[in-house]
């Protein structure tokens, strides 16, 4: 494998200034950076970069399971965490840039992933098969990444999760010590299940205050009310006014999905044990991940797609 496939793929919208960069490994995007400079997205100074492991930071892509698998998911049996996207090699497409947008295409084929796919369903050896497209383009202010899902397999692949784990950068290193620079508004009515203290109840937003991390280890679920199919939040970035605005939609077959979101930010103690992530970088990122977790109609049946877009825009 040369060393060139190890070089992320810079896209730049010269009409506007604004610039991507996105990793082969995991087709992951690993920097926004606005037509103002304004970088977006945060990636660890430790992440690896060298396909010996997922990046930590940027957006990392989830499928088809989000977490490690359940005991009862026998169709992802011994898969890894967050499933086989974001630790492969996938195809590059040609960059490109014209007045309205630049983008490129990365493709993945499941027979192309080496590792990861567990000793379920998605084995080499198993029934599942399928083909994955990310679309990233940018303009002068907003980012959009379009994952399709596409089974070419002959069985329905059922109760799939997706998402995308976007990791966006808290200007001032103060995720956590500033709740008016870091925050989280548009969740309100949202069903909450919090996986560091076992609670679950649904999240009503004092006085309209919006959500803010706290001093403290974040990682909830946040699973829409009925009839809200589309995330649509805004979130703070820093003391300066600094706002992204992040919606998220997803369809299979004609169906619109719902589509919940995850807040997590590891804070001191976790992110003292994690390998690729610096100590004190906790207090310069928060994750908004956008995905489609739960709830009917997660049934891709042969021939059919799922479409998952996310749409990031610096406010």
């Amino acid at each position: 494998m040369s060393a060139s496939y190890f070089c992320p793929i810079a896209i730049t919208h010269s009409a506007s200034g604004a610039s991507a960069s996105i990793h082969p490994f995991g087709a992951t995007i690993t920097s926004y950076t606005t037509s103002k400079g304004h970088e977006v997205l945060f990636c660890s100074e430790l992440a690896k970069l060298d396909g010996s492991k997922a990046i930590r930071g940027g957006i990392p892509l989830v499928f088809p399971i989000f977490g490690p698998p359940a005991a009862d998911n026998s169709s992802c049996k011994n898969m890894p965490q967050h499933g086989f996207c974001r630790g492969t090699y996938w195809r590059v497409g040609e960059p490109y840039d014209t007045e309205d947008e630049a983008g490129c295409e990365f493709t993945l084929d499941l027979e192309d992933v080496a590792k990861s796919r567990g000793d379920g369903a998605w084995a080499p050896s198993g029934t599942m098969d399928c083909h994955l497209s990310l679309k990233v383009t940018v303009v002068a202010e907003t980012l959009t990444t379009v994952l399709t899902i596409t089974n070419t397999g002959e069985e329905d692949i059922t109760d799939y999760q997706t998402l995308f784990h976007t990791y966006f950068r808290v200007h001032g290193a103060n995720a956590q010590s500033d709740p008016v620079s870091c925050n989280v508004s548009g969740l309100d009515g949202y069903s909450v299940v919090d996986k560091v203290t076992g609670d679950q109840y649904v999240f009503q937003a004092e006085d309209s205050q919006p959500l803010a991390l706290g001093e403290t280890e974040v990682d909830r679920v946040y699973t829409p009310p009925d009839g809200k199919d589309v995330v649509d939040v805004v979130i703070c970035t820093g003391g300066n006014g600094e706002k992204v605005g992040l919606t998220a939609s997803a369809v299979c077959g004609g169906v619109d999905l719902a589509v919940s979101a995850v807040v997590w930010n590891p804070y001191q103690e976790k992110a003292k044990g994690l390998g690729d992530f610096a100590d004190e970088e906790y207090a310069d990122m928060i994750c908004v991940e956008p995905g489609v977790l739960s709830g009917e109609g997660r049934v891709l049946k042969p021939g059919k797609e799922v479409v998952f877009t996310q749409v990031v825009k610096n406010l």
